[in-house]
């Protein structure tokens, strides 16, 4: 579709998780070139809008899902008295969709019924094009191709501060939100070691959880620098940025290098690195996840539903180091 000029306000909707909230600024960017005289309001988490608040020209407005259905009028009446000309409703959860009659907004646009989920279908009077690729950052642009915007551009222009880190590194963000997506601290040594005595400075980085936090110190030796923990969202996207290279199993970190224009090794077993993998390096990550999905549906992944997930606890043993470490030579 062509570009509607009577488009002046748009509400943009995702309240989580980073990944996402990464591919969605990835788009919002696009909008934001398609339609630079038109507000915009994005309508996040709290965590999440440290990173929002990178992109120039965008109102971030914080939802607490804690808060409930209190966090839910406050935001009503937060709108009181607005009215957007577009809703881009970017998050499928149920949550999300009762969040989404808190904007007042006379176009509602949602994801395509094929592939909308917790019938986020009934929440939007309008829906996006069938995606043309099976990412989810495809699908986040399938919504915006409804007022005309169907492509990226990488890396956005954001407002990151100062790092804490200078010269030549590579980065090991070896934590994912799910312990299950972490690949195997054994690999992870072996890696390490292979980056080390080949001249290569390693920085950590991840969250300040105890298991991020337990996983990264049983992995700092000489020749890593250890900042897990240490940096807030906006700091680690200045380390990622200026990365020769950031390895990541699928967890936020992996998006958020993407969008600073970082390369990035993904290391995937439980979800397609076709859906969920960094957007500009699908050809570089080191994915099992074909075999193991295969292994536990007894069909191959052409057959399966769109969002199908691995469930074995044991799935990232999978991935060998010497898979790895030849994806990492190549790079570097």
């Amino acid at each position: 579709m062509q570009m509607d000029k009577t488009i002046k306000s748009i509400a943009i909707l995702r309240l989580s998780a980073i990944g996402d909230v990464c591919h969605a600024m990835a788009v919002v960017h696009a909008v934001q070139k398609e339609y630079p005289d038109a507000s915009i309001t994005w309508i996040t988490g709290p965590l999440e809008a440290q990173i929002v608040k990178l992109l120039p020209n965008v109102k971030v407005c914080i939802f607490d899902k804690k808060q409930g259905w209190k966090g839910m009028w406050a935001l009503k009446r937060s709108f009181v008295g607005d009215k957007f000309d577009v809703l881009l409703h970017l998050q499928w959860s149920i949550r999300a969709s009762f969040v989404s009659r808190m904007i007042p907004a006379k176009r509602r646009i949602g994801f395509h019924p094929s592939i909308s989920r917790e019938k986020q279908h009934w929440f939007v009077n309008d829906y996006g094009e069938q995606p043309a690729r099976a990412h989810v950052l495809d699908s986040f642009l399938s919504v915006s191709a409804r007022i005309g915007v169907s492509s990226i551009e990488l890396p956005l222009p954001l407002n990151l501060p100062e790092s804490r880190v200078c010269g030549d590194y590579v980065v090991l963000n070896p934590s994912a939100s799910k312990a299950e997506r972490n690949w195997t601290e054994e690999g992870y040594r072996e890696l390490i070691d292979w980056l080390v005595s080949n001249g290569q400075r390693v920085i950590l980085t991840g969250g300040g959880s105890a298991a991020e936090k337990q996983l990264a110190s049983m992995l700092t030796t000489s020749g890593v620098e250890n900042l897990v923990g240490q940096t807030s969202l906006p700091e680690m996207m200045s380390i990622l940025a200026s990365a020769k290279l950031v390895i990541s199993p699928d967890t936020g970190p992996a998006h958020m290098a993407t969008i600073v224009g970082a390369t990035v090794v993904g290391l995937y077993a439980h979800s397609n690195p076709k859906r969920t993998g960094p957007y500009c390096d699908l050809d570089k990550v080191v994915s099992v996840y074909e075999q193991m999905a295969e292994k536990e549906y007894g069909k191959p992944v052409s057959e399966l539903p769109w969002a199908t997930r691995v469930h074995s606890a044991d799935a990232m043993k999978a991935i060998t180091c010497e898979q790895v470490i030849a994806q990492v030579r190549s790079l570097i």
